[in-house]
């Protein structure tokens, strides 16, 4: 990935820690001419990237500033890497606790997951593939962050599960997501048990797309689905990211009658660029 142009951000939320340390990392880099590529790291290493109400303002923030690049093509998600050796890893291990155990109020409880809900929503309204590039646990809200992104990459080593039954509370907001990338069956066994579920067997549920054994692997499979997403149409994964998420939401029918309203939308005024991406194959 070219280096040419690069752009490192920390995001200051509405709300910050004690600290005022920034817990999101926004890098952005391009990849090639007129082409650049998002990383966003979860920077909150010491508590397992947990997702604290600061964390996700500033998410949110940095989604709502990537979503107006009109050059950006791919957005990956990641967590910082552990602050000691043999520290566990993670893509973010969960809601932070300490501020779910100081809600006192149904009022509370509703503004705080509508919060990780718009967490959510923000990533799922990025106009282009967001991957995330899983190492360690995701767990909780963490893995409800997962669940929003498009595709899902991660090490042998990671672990995934809903926690929350084990400290009184049910698995919620798009923990919803689950039935439809899972089945029925097997959210319940998520959101029931409260187990830790391992790489392979989550690959297998459709839960993640792609398991590789280490970090290094991760970073290549990472790199040829981001190659790989940069060479297609600059709008055409836009356009194909609205219709899947119509797919989403419709009934077949109304899926069907998208896609064909979509197919015509991309003929306005002749299809050019979809003509000039055939026009190599044309010639063989």
């Amino acid at each position: 990935m070219s280096s040419a142009k690069r752009r490192v951000e920390q995001v200051s939320g509405h709300v910050q820690s004690p600290d005022r340390t920034p817990k999101i990392i926004c890098e952005t880099k391009e990849h090639s001419k007129g082409n650049t590529v998002a990383t966003i790291t979860f920077s909150n290493p010491a508590k397992l990237n947990t997702a604290s109400n600061q964390l996700q303002n500033e998410l949110i923030a940095v989604c709502e500033r990537l979503s107006k690049d009109e050059t950006l093509r791919v957005v990956v998600l990641t967590g910082a890497p552990p602050l000691a050796p043999g520290k566990a890893p993670a893509f973010i291990g969960g809601a932070d606790i300490q501020e779910l155990s100081r809600l006192s109020s149904s009022d509370d409880a509703r503004k705080y997951i509508t919060q990780i809900h718009k967490t959510c929503l923000a990533i799922q309204q990025i106009p282009v593939p967001v991957i995330a590039r899983v190492h360690g646990y995701a767990l909780g809200a963490g893995l409800e962050i997962m669940a929003a992104c498009d595709l899902r990459v991660a090490t042998r080593a990671s672990k995934f599960g809903m926690p929350e039954p084990k400290i009184g509370l049910p698995s919620v907001a798009e923990a919803a997501l689950f039935p439809s990338m899972n089945g029925i069956g097997r959210t319940k066994r998520l959101v029931y048990l409260g187990e830790d579920i391992p790489a392979d067997e989550a690959l297998s549920w459709g839960l993640i797309e792609r398991v590789v054994g280490d970090e290094a692997e991760l970073d290549t499979a990472v790199k040829e689905w981001v190659d790989r997403l940069v060479t297609m149409g600059p709008q055409i994964l836009r356009v194909q990211k609205r219709l899947v998420t119509k797919w989403e939401n419709s009934t077949l029918a109304e899926g069907i009658e998208a896609g064909v309203e979509t197919l015509a939308e991309v003929y306005e005024g002749g299809g050019l660029i979809a003509k000039k991406m055939m026009a190599p194959l044309l010639k063989k």
